[in-house]
């Protein structure tokens, strides 16, 4: 009976120590319904990627907000990774210089809102933590010291400049697809002479607007000439345009703007009705200047938009005449971490024939497209909202990645920006 009853102990043990586990993904992931508002960029730009160069003086700015009026322990640390964002086989002393974990010692309460929040902030790299080689890099924040219990991570790239890098982009010269894609023509030159078997020891991988969701890979270039490394295949490296991004601005919270139908108030949230919104396919192309998804935080009337910007609902309605079963559609962008999870999940209205979202954000301006996911490949699809056109503005980010014979880790050796109407 002892024997028995130690057996069932130790097994709740195991059961409730496992579900209190969250496995950490190694990509930009917001883990605790509490963490709002997380932005990572380059120092000076809130729009720059999180790019840095090797032994620069320049640092990537994380910032989030915890909807708690107390504040919390949060630690941090870098994880090394290679090109397909899987951990290296390194030792963190191999790669960081300092402390391997730090806690966040940058925070601050909001004042002047009717929701109260905690907002930290923290810079990379720091005097407790340098990365001291280049490639991928996972920024993780963690709740006390128990890096089990992640509340967000972040993807950030090291470069050590070492090649230089020449790339266009044009309409898709593939006659089924020359309407809605984008073609990437890219020359890499290796003026050093650095690489050796480029055939099998060179990656270059695209990403459109920086998206983890929307990258092409390539293993081998089409064309070597001595030291010049070219790819030019309009099949492999190919990208469908998409639409410019819907928008909307929750600056103010006294008077209805641009694309909002109405202001209500239930203590304490504002909540923005957005008007009712179609699918934009069969509408032809129109340009219309956005920010590429992201957002910006700012508010009317307050200086301080860290710690004075309020938290507000916005409602979204999608007009749909049925309920697709075969998958579900998401609000996405910067406004959703650029990821698909229930937060940013629509769900079917059968008496309004409609999909619906409230969510809940920091007042400022908003980038945002509808997209669909399928339930059979979970791949994010435009062809149902936003439409694909060739003359969609779009950034393009290349990044170079080499591994040398015996290297223990993929160097990542340049990356350029170029973008799809001038050149940055």
């Amino acid at each position: 009976m002892k024997r028995h009853l130690l057996f069932v102990l130790f097994f709740l043990f195991i059961n409730v120590y496992s579900f209190s586990q969250i496995d950490l993904e190694y990509k930009n992931k917001i883990y605790k319904n509490n963490i709002k508002t997380v932005l990572f960029y380059r120092t000076g730009w809130e729009f720059s990627y999180p790019i840095l160069e090797l032994n620069s003086d320049k640092q990537l700015i994380l910032e989030f907000d915890d909807l708690n009026d107390f504040v919390t322990d949060y630690s941090y640390t870098l994880i090394h990774c290679d090109s397909d964002w899987k951990p290296s086989n390194l030792n963190p002393v191999e790669y960081l210089k300092g402390f391997e974990e730090e806690q966040i010692q940058d925070y601050e309460s909001s004042f002047n809102t009717l929701v109260q929040y905690t907002h930290y902030r923290l810079s990379i790299p720091n005097k407790y933590m340098q990365p001291v080689i280049s490639g991928n890099y996972l920024l993780l924040i963690y709740e006390g010291y128990e890096r089990d219990n992640p509340i967000i991570s972040r993807r950030f790239y090291m470069v050590d400049e070492q090649i230089d890098i020449d790339a266009v982009e044009k309409r898709s010269t593939i006659v089924s697809s020359i309407n809605d894609s984008q073609e990437i023509e890219i020359i890499l030159n290796d003026k050093k002479r650095l690489i050796f078997n480029p055939q099998d020891h060179l990656k270059v991988i695209i990403s459109q607007n920086n998206n983890q969701n929307n990258i092409i890979e390539l293993n081998t270039p089409d064309y070597i000439k001595g030291n010049i490394f070219e790819y030019t295949n309009p099949r492999k490296i190919k990208f469908k345009g998409g639409n410019e991004y819907r928008y909307f601005n929750v600056k103010n919270t006294k008077y209805v703007t641009d694309r909002i139908n109405a202001i209500h108030f239930i203590k304490p949230y504002y909540i923005f009705e957005l008007y009712r919104e179609k699918s934009e396919v069969m509408l032809p192309y129109s340009y219309a200047q956005d920010i590429n998804g992201e957002m910006l935080i700012v508010a009317d009337n307050i200086d301080n938009y860290e710690l004075e910007a309020d938290y507000v609902y916005v409602d979204f309605t999608l007009d749909y005449d049925f309920n697709l079963t075969t998958g579900n559609f998401y609000v996405y962008g910067a406004i959703s971490g650029w990821d698909i999870n229930d937060s940013n999940k629509m769900a079917y209205d059968f008496g309004d024939k409609a999909y619906k979202l409230r969510m809940l954000i920091k007042q400022g301006f908003y980038n945002y497209e509808y997209v669909f996911v399928d339930n059979k490949n979970n791949k994010i699809d435009l062809s149902y909202t936003e439409g694909n056109h060739y003359e969609t503005e779009n950034n393009y980010v290349i990044y170079v990645y080499y591994t040398p014979q015996g290297s223990e880790y993929d160097h990542l050796l340049g990356y350029k920006i170029i973008n799809s109407l001038k050149r940055l």
